[in-house]
């Protein structure tokens, strides 16, 4: 995407906040299946408007791969095929565009699977559907008024795109302040537009409300049928949440907070780095396990942190990762990590 296009969708996404948070009116039709208000398979529990999904899941940006995107588009909850198996925007299939976006704004593929679902039901359509701004303007990004949208926007592709960075930006917001732009934050009182108290318990329930401030439980047009969407398509996709993270994150996985990091001990979480990234400080040693990747105590300004060894000629790092030489602490060793600093 170009510089310019990209300051065109920042412009855009502030606009759009402000529109959204003074907006009132009632949500228009949305065109779900009955399969998306039955109670979902497994252990989804009761509803709570407080809690919609875990922030971890929210952010889990690496345990779905564009594999599992297309085989989900491809045999649906619906028992069927999705058009989006087989639609290109602008050149771009819609799995790679939903794993593109999930990679660079670090949000679960499901999350945009769900909006797709809630906002205007195109998992559900076996067709292109009609009028075609349900597909290319699907999340209204760069849609001000109802027949007044930016041309340079239009396409799944663009508009998954847009709503990453969207969301991306609300959890930032979230994390900077304590809030969205439009009030919407962790333990914090608000009022839902259907005149329900809710206090999102995380920040990813925050934003969740953030776009889309009502509950409407057991129907349409809020927070409930999000809930349940999300749940169904968990059960379709055998999705359990992060991989590795109920026994917390290893050295070099993806964290945002301290506490996810609890697989070594004395661990912190850099969440200045793409994604987060679990370390731990050293004097020359770093912490092993069975099963669990060998690290090096690389060299930093203020000290010595544990980070991932990498195979330079064949590197598995995470995406805003590369294999590079780093100087080690004590010995004058050098070695071969995942780090996200630039250069060799």
């Amino acid at each position: 995407m170009s510089s310019s296009l990209r300051s065109l969708l920042s412009l855009i996404l502030v606009a759009f906040a402000i529109v959204a948070s003074a907006c009132g009116e009632d949500p228009p039709p949305m065109v779900l299946q009955s399969v998306d208000f039955t109670k979902p398979e497994g252990e989804a529990g009761d509803f709570d408007r407080n809690f919609i999904v875990d922030p971890a899941e929210f952010t889990d940006s690496e345990t779905l791969d564009v594999a599992a995107v297309q085989r989900f588009l491809a045999k649906t909850p619906y028992l069927r095929p999705s058009f989006l198996s087989t639609y290109q925007s602008n050149g771009v299939r819609a799995a790679d565009a939903i794993i593109s976006a999930a990679r660079q704004y670090r949000i679960n593929p499901l999350v945009f699977l769900t909006y797709a679902q809630v906002t205007q039901g195109l998992i559900g359509e076996r067709n292109y559907p009609f009028p075609p701004e349900r597909v290319e303007y699907v999340f209204r990004c760069g849609c001000l008024q109802a027949k007044n949208c930016l041309p340079a926007l239009a396409g799944f592709d663009r508009q998954v795109d847009c709503l990453g960075r969207a969301l991306r930006t609300a959890l930032d917001e979230i994390k900077a302040n304590e809030t969205t732009t439009n009030g919407w934050g962790p333990d914090v009182v608000s009022l839902t537009l259907d005149s329900l108290k809710v206090t999102p318990s995380n920040d990813a329930t925050a934003v969740i409300y953030s776009r889309t401030p009502r509950v409407a439980e057991g129907l349409l047009g809020g927070t409930w049928i999000y809930w349940n969407v999300w749940n169904h398509y968990t059960v379709a996709l055998d999705y359990f949440g992060p991989v590795g993270f109920s026994d917390g994150q290893w050295i070099g996985e993806a964290c945002q907070t301290t506490a996810m990091c609890s697989g070594v001990e004395g661990a912190i979480c850099a969440d200045n780095y793409p994604g987060g990234l679990c370390t731990v400080s050293c004097n020359g040693q770093c912490p092993t396990q069975p099963a669990k990747p060998d690290s090096f105590c690389a060299k930093f300004p203020d000290g010595g942190y544990c980070l991932p060894i990498c195979n330079p000629a064949a590197p598995t790092c995470r995406e805003g990762y590369k294999c590079t030489r780093v100087a080690g602490v004590g010995s004058g060793d050098t070695q071969h990590v995942c780090s996200p600093e630039a250069g060799e």
